[in-house]
Order: C-alpha cells, then structure tokens, then sequence
C-alpha cells in the first residue's frame, strides 16, 4: 500500500487561481442559462463536515467559527460564509469571522462582519442584485434564522433555490481533483486499517479501535467525519452508538465488527466500509455474509459505466443480495437488519457526497470523471451483518480502483 501523504492545504492552494477562475466562469454560465443576475452561495463549518463543499471549491475557505444561535443585530449566521457571484464582475466571499488564509483564499474582495445576512445584503445591494433573480445555492447548509434575516434585509431580491447549480460542476473531477482523492483514498485505508487491526485482536473496547484510527488520522491532517460502529449481537445495525457512533462495547472472539469510516484530506473525502472478525476464522455463516457482501459490491462495480443510471445500478447490487437472501429481509418472527428499508447502495463523492445515487429512483448517470462509491451490508437476522463500501474512479473506457484495502480482516493469530 502507498504511504499517505500529509495534507498540503495547510500551507499551499489547493490549486492555481486560473482553475478557480474557470469555476467562477462555469457557475456565471449557469446562472445565465437560468436567468439569473447572480448567485449567492452559502456553506457552512464550523468543525463540521456536513455543508462546506460549494464555498470550499469556489473559493478554498473553510470557516473555523462554531455555530451559535442568533442575536442579531449583535450577530448572526456564525459558522456561515457566503460567496457572491455576479453575472459580471468578481466575486466577493464574505465571512463571519476574521481568520482568512488570504495565501489560501483566491477571492480579492472579502468582506468580514459578525451579522453575515446583513453584509450579504450589503454586498447585494452594492454590486446592483437587489431587486433582481438571484440564485440561492447552499439551501441544504443555511440555517433557518440567517436565512430569514437576508429576506428581511434584502426583500425586493428574489432568491431563487438552485442547490444543484454547483454540485451539477463539481461531480465530474478535473485530473488534479483526481489525485486529490487518491491521496485521501490512501489515507482513509490507513486509518480504516488500524481500527481493523485493533478490533481484530480482540479484548478491547470499539472505542479503543475507533481511536487506533482517530489518532492516525490527526497526524496525516485527516478532518474526520465519523466512523460508524457495531459489533457482536449489534452488527446487524449500521451503528449502535448515537453520539459518538461507536461504544464501549469490549469486543469478543468470534464477533462481527464492521465500520463506515469517513473523512476529508485538504477537503477531498474519503469514504469505506470494511469488516473484521475478532480474535478468529469466519465460521460458516460468516463466510456467507462475506461472500455475499464481495459478490454484491463486485457486480455493483462492473456496471459502474458512462451511461449508467443510479437505478440500474442499484438493481444489480440488491438483486444480488437478494438471490443470497442476504438483504436484512426478515421472515416470520424475526427483526430485520441490514439496510433492509435504506434503499441507497452508494453516491458518488468529491467534496461532499454528490449525485448519482445509487437509489431506485436515480434517473441521472454516470459520467467519466466521477467518483462512485458502491456499499452494502449483507446479513441474516440470525447471523447479524457485514458491511463493505468500495469507489472507483470512472474512466472513459475503464475504471480505476481506489482502495486495496482487503474487503475483510482477520488477525494473524487467530
């Protein structure tokens, strides 16, 4: 396996001001071929990992500040930014507090004040949108607060919701976003890895091999998003624990462990899910449940193609767990597990987690340049579950790999 490579956006752009520029142009195009006079872009941070991606890509900045409920006019919108696109002119990113990284930051125009809503309105205002169609994308990220105070300030602007406008641009990656995600795809087997090994050898808690993970992650300059946990009699769940999503369950030979681990290098995510048996061989049911769960997500990704809609993919990955009869489908007198109920066996992936969803109603499909990642979890009601998540990167003609990561683990001692 590759060594992972230390974040690099901590003291460098992520990429030259032209590749910004051709962003700012792509999302003025849009925005014309909707009419629109400009476009107002929210996200959000905070130490969270939920809602930065469309200022993150636009602008490269990341706000610190935390979420605090509304005083305004004292303050309001904390751990919002915003980016103003006009139809002509340059942008103007405005933050809620002062920790710009202006050797980060390709914007010029940067307004910074504690009452976000109201130096949106400001800059609406200045750059001659109100009273026009602007288009509104980070709906998904804008708290409702924030949100009615720029309908206060600026009444006569009609926001236009467009959430889509900046994902539709961001879901096919350029070649240097390519790599990005290999680094972090490098990173996330690291750290995925070493909370495998710990929970395989048996007598610790989940929480000890979740923090094995955790403390690789912080020294790569990983932001860690989760790492979903169950184990033993619980791993026919996604996750047992609520907040953390792990426990102090002490793990015991012979249990399932299985983990969905996330997190973001420089921004990029990555995104896997492996299982490890503890202390021991797969016994016979297991040994199902894994074979199942490879079979699935091997289908799965060898209909990943240009052309491909989210829904055919999802009919080959269930059908499969289905002929198995390992999709958590329960029978008479018995609870169901798995992700019988989820009907979602992956999405693509950059920044956030983007469209195609690997749903039955994804309509829209696959393009070269994408990053699609295929999950699943196989399991019986009697014999609880495994859960496996594997990515490539779309190609023209063929896909490539990102993870080498074996789809299960078991100690060497065992």
């Amino acid at each position: 396996m590759v060594s992972a490579p230390a974040a690099e956006g901590w003291a460098a752009p992520l990429f030259p001001r032209s590749e910004y520029e051709r962003r700012w142009r792509r999302v003025r195009e849009a925005a014309a071929a909707r009419d629109l006079a400009g476009v107002v872009v929210f996200s959000r941070g905070g130490a969270q990992t939920d809602s930065y991606a469309d200022v993150f890509y636009l602008a490269n900045h990341y706000t610190v500040f935390p979420l605090l409920p509304d005083a305004a006019p004292h303050w309001s919108g904390h751990s919002h930014c915003a980016l103003i696109v006009p139809a002509a002119g340059e942008p103007v990113l405005v933050l809620d507090f002062d920790e710009l990284r202006p050797d980060l930051v390709p914007v010029d125009d940067v307004v910074v004040s504690g009452d976000v809503p109201a130096a949106v309105a400001g800059v609406l205002r200045d750059r001659g949108l109100e009273g026009e169609a602007v288009g509104l994308v980070g709906a998904n990220a804008l708290q409702v607060a924030p949100y009615l105070r720029l309908r206060e300030l600026s009444p006569r602007t009609e926001l236009v919701v467009c959430d889509g406008l900046v994902e539709d641009l961001r879901v096919v990656k350029t070649a240097a976003e390519q790599d990005r995600l290999r680094a972090a795809t490098r990173v996330g087997e690291l750290v995925v890895a070493a909370m495998l090994e710990a929970a395989g050898r048996g007598g610790r808690t989940e929480a000890d091999a979740v923090a094995e993970g955790y403390a690789l992650a912080a020294r790569h300059g990983v932001a860690m998003y989760d790492a979903a946990v169950s184990s033993g009699p619980n791993s026919g769940r996604y996750a047992y624990g609520r907040l953390p999503s792990w426990s102090l369950r002490e793990l015991e030979p012979g249990d399932l462990f299985h983990v969905d681990c996330y997190g973001a290098l420089d921004g990029y995510l990555f995104d896997l899910s492996r299982t490890a048996i503890v202390a021991s061989r797969p016994s016979g049911d297991q040994r199902e449940l894994l074979d199942g769960a490879i079979a699935a997500i091997g289908a799965g990704l060898e209909a990943v193609r240009p052309g491909a809609s989210g829904a055919e993919l999802f009919a080959v990955v269930r059908g499969e767990l289905d002929r198995r009869g390992l999709s958590g489908a329960a029978g008479e007198g018995e609870e169901a597990v798995g992700f019988s109920g989820y009907d979602c066996h992956g999405h693509g992936f950059g920044l956030a987690w983007e469209w195609p969803w690997i749903t039955p109603w994804e309509e829209r499909r696959v393009e070269a340049g994408m990053v699609i990642a295929v999950e699943c979890m196989a399991g019986r009601p009697a014999s609880g579950s495994v859960k496996l998540e594997q990515a490539v990167l779309v190609g023209e003609d063929a896909n490539e790999l990102l993870y080498e990561l074996p789809p299960y683990h078991v100690d060497a001692d065992a």
